[in-house]
């Protein structure tokens, strides 16, 4: 009977010491999620958001109101989360599930020369998110007014036109 009294302990005590473990696991992959997400909604964005009146001279101005378009709209349907105001900066994405948290993503555009005197863009993208743990134990934690983790990414990418 002590044998079973030792093996449900160890059983416990394991559970309670690789639940934080697996939670690390899956914020890696959330993070990972998030920094191929943005990139990928950038690269749909970029496409549809150059300034056409520009190009001739091969330079990259943004037509910031169509790349916010593309960029919420692509960012919205690899979550599956809905975006109020497409065209407004910050967008706000909220999950009508409830499997995220609401998101926050400001995009700046900044303005350049390139070497060759032809204007490129600089995006920067910050996306911010509360973390909503996965696991049981790190819920039980992560319960209260403010939550212990903030998931955000910044990425920093440049629109320019190749000859």
């Amino acid at each position: 009977m002590k044998i079973f009294l030792y093996i449900i302990l160890t059983v416990f005590m394991l559970s309670i010491l690789l639940t934080p473990i697996t939670e690390v696991f899956i914020l890696c992959k959330e993070r990972v999620l998030l920094s191929s997400t943005l990139y990928n909604s950038f690269r749909a964005a970029r496409e549809s958001g150059y300034s056409y009146q520009h190009m001739r001279e091969i330079d990259a101005v943004a037509d910031e109101d169509a790349f916010l378009r593309s960029f919420s709209r692509t960012f919205a349907a690899s979550y599956g989360m809905d975006c109020a105001a497409p065209a407004a900066n910050p967008l706000r994405f909220t999950s009508p599930d409830g499997v995220f948290n609401d998101f926050e993503i400001d995009v700046e555009f900044q303005y350049g020369l390139a070497d060759g005197g032809a204007i490129i863009t600089l995006v920067t993208i910050t996306a911010r998110s509360e973390y909503m743990f996965r696991t049981l134990y790190m819920r039980a934690i992560g319960y209260g007014d403010a939550n212990p983790y903030m998931l955000q990414k910044t990425e920093t990418y440049t629109m320019k036109v190749t000859n």
